[in-house]
């Protein structure tokens, strides 16, 4: 298996690592030539600080492989007639970059030197002949610090030699990430987190320094806040660094050089955001083990393997559970392993590590726990028992426990049917339910998939095999139908053919049930209307039976242009339909063609042609409708556009009688043994609307003046009334809205209270911008007045009574608290027009203390005698001058008067040195069976003082009894 520190690779491969040789005791001359064990990997610079010709080069490179890194110091050494020579080597300094040492060997083409010791703070080396040696050092890098560096100084025991070399590490990276020291003013833009590396095409002198700023656009050079300072040392080849520390979403400044003249403005640092989330976390070894990943670079490739606990890549088949795929156009890509008891790998703990292949950027899921799967086994849901009417479409729920295949048998051989069904839960939410066809059961001469399909388009169902003398001859679904009966069902865990030889379909299943096909009937059928303005294209049975009581109206007349909905009450007819095309399809239940191969059929025609005549069908019929069907309530809805359909060539007109039949023909039909009919007629309508009854209409100026209407049209349809001034120099539009009600009529409110008195207009409804109906006059008088009486009270906190009130339109008197615009807590009955004494208004709460309340005058301006006030026009207070009529008034609960007293000091207890004055309240003591003792309270000026003398008399009596004490 490959390690854990695969992962962290990249954070040691960014780092600047210095090495320095130190071999004492003889000079050193020439330049070593570099080396490399991998030229994509590795680059370094070599420079001997001394001269000698006792040893004639020495280089470094390394090996990666694993996670691990090997350094390889290599060099030609003349002892120059010494036996040995031993050295030190101080690694400690690599140990504080969190490098740890896991071996150390010397190897020497002659002679037989070696490694004394070793540990993470020294190793001790010994050559013993003269010629080449090479000290290898092999590193973990698992908790190697991002840009981490060392030095390692070599010292010999007794001697004095010296040397240099210095390298770098190099990894891939992406070729938008590079920054050239020879280039200035570049526009670059990174993700955090993935490596930036430092070039250079020419050789520098001395060190290189690289500084990473923040921008500020404020200053004139871009230069902020210094984030980053790195020290390149001899940049003549590059240096790594990884970005993590830079924030998303901001930008820098990068300076290369001492002098800082060569810039990069701006270097841009973006979040690639990548994430990987696991499907679920807590799976059995029968599933897959899946993730969805995301980031915000699109169509690029991503390397996804499966970690074990220990951080391992997981193996099966000696193979590496590791892949590529390329996210889609939005970032996002879906990947997964084989299911565990598939492969080589078991229970566990499991996570999906994810790695962006042009970034090296890494994101792990959480921790996925794979636990042994149960048994496996299949059930149907409820009871299993299924009851359908013959012709319908059964609908067979099965449920999954520990797998997601299931093989479904409906009939037996001793009922001459027998349907094999293979059944999937394609989402995993354990449960999948069957459509099964009680119509074209059996016939072989059409697609398995209208015999048996899946509910949900999320789970998969085929019908694998049909058998039984029923099958026999039985091509068409309309040859035969199945018999009125009740048939067996079992089904079995797996996918299984009737002729499996290991597997004994009916004996032993995982569940048994029943599917009991019973006599359909036809019921009745009735006509419904809605507004002209409504789409049925897009709707269901639902959606249907939520619109009923507001625009959808049952009814046996229909306005013109509206919808006549037709609700037909009938059992057995769902197969038919979805053989046919769709049960949502028009054309499957109105036979424009007069096929004779129908089932059945629906049509619509004149209702009274005359004596002596055939009546006419309607014209358009199938392209003016929509159908809408509940099979779960045997009721399929065809919603036909009036507006749409012609009779005798002619649009329809108001008095046009249509009659709507449903019918099966015994002669044409396998669903019945007789003749079947329903029928209904309904009746075209003009378009008409009525305002006040035709009657003139005056109205106050004021708001929340309502104007009544009735229409013919359909209940739920909008309505405007538009109320235009007649009068040239007192010009006002008014258009309020509201929708018909079930019973046919409607009320809209108007706001007067900018229109003087005296001005005259016109009311007219429209519909869908159209006038309909005679339109009325109209006049606004003007405003009714009021006038109200609140005096201070004493009260029992229940009630409060209002002196009097003057109501010119009849009303209600609210009680707000505090304030005019305070809540309303109390509003009295009803009350006429005219002078009211002594009105009683019973609060919502009962008030526990003294407060300012406001009473206010409100007009019932819906005429309901029902308090509607919401904020709106309706029951809008009375107004003068713009602002509501209100009198205000002090209310005192309970007994608010008394004496003053004065406290006298009890013997022992610190006597104040001013008396106070306090004002007896009377508070209710619980727990007296509902007596209330009145109690003395001190009261006094300023907020707290209660509680201050509360606290005194506390500290008061602590004293006390501690001198009592002592």
């Amino acid at each position: 298996m490959t390690g854990t520190t695969d992962k962290l690779r990249s954070l040691f491969l960014a780092a600047l690592m210095v090495t320095s040789v130190v071999a004492m005791g003889v000079s050193l001359s020439g330049a070593a030539a570099a080396q490399t064990a991998n030229d994509d990997i590795l680059q370094f610079d070599e420079e001997l600080s001394s001269a000698s010709d006792n040893i004639e080069s020495i280089d470094a490179y390394q090996d990666q492989e694993d996670g691990t890194v090997t350094q390889q110091i290599g060099f030609t050494v003349n002892l120059d007639g010494a036996d040995s020579a031993t050295f030190t080597v101080d690694t400690s300094d690599a140990e504080d970059a969190g490098l740890e040492l896991d071996n150390a060997a010397l190897v020497q083409a002659t002679g037989d030197g070696e490694v004394n010791d070793f540990d993470d703070d020294e190793v001790e080396f010994t050559v013993t002949e003269s010629g080449e040696a090479e000290l290898q050092l092999q590193w973990d890098t698992t908790d190697a610090e991002s840009e981490a560096s060392a030095t390692h100084e070599f010292e010999q025991v007794d001697g004095d030699y010296s040397a240099n070399v210095e390298y770098r590490i190099l990894t891939d990276v992406r070729e938008g990430a590079v920054i050239s020291a020879d280039q200035t003013n570049e526009d670059l833009t990174v993700y955090r987190g993935e490596t930036l590396r430092f070039v250079t095409d020419e050789d520098t002198d001395g060190d290189t320094s690289i500084q990473i700023y923040e921008r500020d656009t404020d200053d004139g050079n871009n230069r902020g806040t210094s984030v980053r300072s790195l020290d390149a040392g001899n940049l003549d080849e590059a240096l790594d660094y990884d970005t993590s520390g830079l924030d998303s979403g901001e930008s820098y400044v990068v300076s290369i050089g001492g002098d800082g003249t060569n810039e990069v403005d701006p270097l841009r640092v973006t979040g690639l955001d990548l994430t990987a989330n696991a499907s679920d976390t807590s799976i059995t070894e029968s599933d897959e083990i899946e993730a969805q990943v995301s980031a915000a670079a699109s169509s690029t490739d991503i390397t996804y393997r499966l970690l074990d606990s220990d951080g391992d890549v997981v193996e099966s088949d000696g193979e590496d559970q590791e892949f590529t795929t390329t996210l889609d156009g939005t970032g996002e890509a879906e990947v997964s392993f084989p299911a565990a008891e598939d492969e080589d790998y078991g229970t566990g703990n499991y996570t999906i590590e994810v790695e962006h292949d042009d970034t090296g950027i890494v994101t792990e899921t959480d921790t996925i726990e794979v636990s042994e799967a149960g048994d496996e086994e299949v059930t149907f849901a409820g009871d299993g028992f299924v009851t359908e009417e013959i012709g319908d479409v059964a609908r067979i729920p099965v449920e999954f426990s520990n797998t997601d295949e299931a093989t479904l048998l409906i009939g037996s051989e001793d009922q001459n049917y027998i349907a094999n069904v293979h059944v999937e839960d394609g989402d995993d939410d354990g449960e999948a339910t069957v459509l099964f066809n009680s119509y074209a059961a059996g016939a072989s001469d059409v697609s398995s998939d209208v015999i048996a399909t899946a509910m949900d388009s999320d789970d998969d169902v085929s019908l694998e095999q049909q058998s039984g003398d029923f099958t026999e001859d039985n091509t068409d679904p309309s040859d035969d139908l199945l018999a009125v009966a009740d048939y067996d069902m079992n089904v079995t865990a797996g996918a299984y053919q009737l002729g499996d030889e290991d597997r004994d379909e009916y004996s032993d299943p995982d569940a048994v049930g029943g599917l009991s096909l019973q006599e359909r009937s036809t019921g009745t059928l009735s006509i419904w209307t809605a507004p002209s303005g409504d789409d049925f294209s897009d709707v269901d049975a639902a959606d249907i039976h939520a619109r009923i009581g507001s625009n959808l109206t049952q009814t046996n007349e229909v306005a013109q242009e509206d919808y006549a909905i037709h609700a037909i009450e009938v059992s057995g007819i769902e197969g038919v339909l979805n053989a046919s095309g769709g049960s949502d399809q028009a054309s499957s239940l109105i036979n424009e063609a007069n096929d004779d191969n129908s089932q059945f059929e629906f049509t619509l025609e004149e209702g009274d042609p005359g004596p002596n005549a055939d009546p006419d069908n309607v014209d358009n019929l199938l392209d003016a409708s929509e159908l809408i069907p509940d099979p779960a309530n045997n009721t399929y809805f065809l919603a036909v556009d009036t507006d749409e359909i012609q009779l005798n060539g002619n649009d329809l007109e108001d008095g046009d009688e249509l009659t709507a039949n449903f019918s099966i023909d015994e002669d044409d039909s396998q669903l019945s043994d007789d003749d079947e009919s329903m029928e209904n007629s309904y009746e075209i309508v003009e378009r008409d609307a009525t305002l006040n009854d035709g009657d003139d209409v005056t109205v106050r100026a004021q708001a929340g003046q309502q104007v009544t209407g009735e229409t013919s049209v359909a209940p739920g349809t909008e309505v405007t009334v538009r109320m235009r001034s007649t009068d040239t120099d007192e010009p006002f539009q008014l258009t309020p809205e509201t929708e018909v009600t079930e019973n046919g009529t409607f009320t809209v409110e108007g706001d007067f209270s900018d229109v003087n008195p005296d001005t005259n207009f016109t009311a007219q409804a429209r519909i869908n911008g159209d006038s309909i109906g005679d339109s009325i006059d109209g006049q606004v008088t003007e405003a009714a007045g009021a006038n109200v009486t609140f005096s201070d009270q004493e009260s029992d906190g229940s009630t409060v009574t209002v002196d009097s009130a003057d109501l010119g339109a009849g009303g209600f008197i609210a009680i707000h608290a505090d304030n005019a615009s305070g809540s309303v807590v109390g509003v009295s009955d009803y009350l006429e027009s005219g002078s009211q004494e002594d009105v009683e208004v019973t609060l919502d709460e009962e008030l526990n203390e003294s407060a300012t309340l406001v009473a206010m005058p409100h007009m019932d301006t819906n005429g309901n005698e029902e308090f509607d006030f919401n904020g709106s026009d309706t029951d809008a207070p009375y107004t003068e001058d713009g602002e509501p009529v209100t009198d205000s008034a002090e209310v005192t609960v309970g007994d608010a008067g008394g004496n003053e007293t004065t406290e006298t000091p009890t013997e022992g207890t610190p006597t104040p040195t001013e008396t106070e004055t306090a004002t007896p309240t009377e508070t209710a003591t619980p727990g007296n069976g509902g007596d209330e003792t009145p109690t003395e309270t001190t009261t006094g000026e300023g907020p707290g003082f209660t509680a201050v003398l509360a606290l005194v008399a506390l500290v008061a009596a602590a004293l006390l009894a501690v001198r009592r004490d002592n």
